[in-house]
């Protein structure tokens, strides 16, 4: 997306809606913010670091997590059918019938972090894909 210096709230929106991914990972990391300035202030950093684009959507996952956490990692995306395949803390992609989708944070087959307090393609969707994160 560009940069829409003029509709402040068009950037607002983009931000939002494209950002559970990042969030996710933010937790992931074990930084969840407990403030607004904290979640920009990761998302500021991952600008400048080109881990994210201006629209919210990841890069370079790996990257970002070195940029935010100092860890060296690798990630992989896994197709998945059911939230009992993830053991360890994983982002999980939700989609309802293969469209838009949203990321929340998976343990032992568990959702932990929703970014959303409600979110209608985790209630009435279905796990599709996760982000296994590996130390390397």
């Amino acid at each position: 997306m560009k940069r829409i210096t003029n509709c402040p709230q068009t950037v607002i929106q983009e931000f939002n809606n494209n950002t559970c991914l990042f969030m996710c990972y933010i937790y992931c990391c074990g930084l969840l913010p407990d403030t607004l300035e904290g979640w920009l202030d990761y998302y500021i950093r991952a600008l400048k670091a080109k881990c994210i684009g201006d629209d919210g959507f990841i890069l370079d996952a790996e990257k970002l997590i070195f940029c935010l956490s100092g860890r060296k990692v690798s990630v992989t995306k896994k197709e998945i059918k059911s939230l009992s395949e993830i053991k360890e803390m994983a982002p999980v992609l939700f989609s309802i019938n293969g469209k838009d989708g949203h990321f929340v944070v998976v343990e032992n087959g568990q959702i932990v972090f929703n970014p959303l307090e409600v979110s209608q393609n985790v209630n009435k969707g279905k796990p599709i894909s996760a982000r296994i994160i590996r130390m390397v």
